[in-house]
């Protein structure tokens, strides 16, 4: 269970995350997670660095998408504004959002990495299929009511994490 929610790597931000070392370790599809790794909660206010990444990302091969429990509007606009698709009401970590990530990639779980901010969703959904995965810290402190809640659960895990790093 502790492997399902080890991250494979850990980065401050999105942008941080060499994209020469996804390609080394074969990883050639993103599954992006929006809210607090790509914008903060609930808005569409995608940063000039972000964008770069995705758009760099994109022009050197790589192929991504939005994996968000989110039905929100905003999640479209992100999308429509990156040109990667949506997958939208995802209920991660329910293995079928990550399933769905994976068509949209059109690429075996082995090749696809999944970043994003939490580790009870977004990393063990991802893992759970047997992606990579890269958690980020949060970009924001503001957050979902049950997502305040997961952070306390998370807190002992990733404080065993950074023990044995």
């Amino acid at each position: 269970m502790i492997r399902l929610l080890t991250p494979d790597s850990v980065a401050e931000r999105v942008e941080n995350i060499s994209l020469d070392s996804l390609e080394r370790d074969g990883v050639t599809g993103l599954a992006l997670d929006l809210d607090n790794t790509l914008v903060p909660w609930h808005t569409a206010d995608l940063s000039v660095a972000k964008r770069a990444w995705v758009n760099q990302a994109l022009e050197r091969g790589f192929r991504a998408c939005l994996v968000t429990n989110s039905y929100a509007a905003y999640a479209k606009n992100v999308s429509r504004e990156l040109g990667v698709p949506l997958v939208g009401g995802a209920l991660k970590p329910v293995p079928i959002a990550f399933a769905r990530a994976l068509h949209c990639l059109t690429l075996p779980a082995h090749r696809c990495v999944v970043i994003g901010d939490q580790l009870f969703t977004d990393v063990f959904g991802g893992k759970m299929l047997g992606m990579h995965a890269i958690l980020v810290k949060p970009i924001a402190t503001r957050e979902f009511f049950t997502t305040r809640f997961m952070r306390l659960m998370e807190r002992p895990l990733l404080a065993r994490m950074r023990q044995t790093s």
